[in-house]
């Protein structure tokens, strides 16, 4: 039992710090690609003429995001969260697995926590991508 409490300590933390090094370096990357679009240029723009052409239809302006979208949009940082408890997750199929490969039953309450492992690994990931929708939304 020692064994796994030290081993389960050593691979959440090297999990968390790969994890969170992912994390930074990507939204570091990204953060570079986005500033590295150029604007269009008005000197690009042709002339208007005079008649109708001044009168053409605007395309319509987006609308305001919704306080829940609003609320939702820093949420796009629980990612670290879940992949961490995706990698507890896995680690843990893991162990029930090698317990059953080696004639050992695992208690039942160890198989409840997989699951809820498992169940919060995706609540997680998926209000995260929520998250990160909102906040798009939200730059738009």
């Amino acid at each position: 039992m020692t064994y796994f409490l030290v081993m389960g300590g050593l691979a959440l933390s090297v999990s968390f710090t790969l994890g969170w090094g992912l994390w930074r370096t990507g939204r570091w990357l990204f953060g570079r690609l986005g500033r590295r679009r150029a604007a269009p240029s008005r000197s690009a723009a042709k002339p208007r003429r005079g008649g109708n052409a001044t009168r053409a239809a605007r395309p319509p302006t987006p609308s305001r995001p919704w306080r829940l979208t609003r609320a939702l949009a820093p949420l796009g940082s629980a990612l670290p969260l879940g992949l961490v408890t995706l990698l507890l997750y896995g680690g843990c199929r893991l162990a029930a697995h090698g317990m059953t490969a080696r004639d050992h039953t695992a208690p039942g309450a160890f198989h409840r926590l997989v699951e809820g492992l498992g169940w919060t690994a995706a609540g997680l990931i998926g209000l995260s991508l929520l998250g990160l929708v909102a906040a798009w939304r939200c730059r738009r």
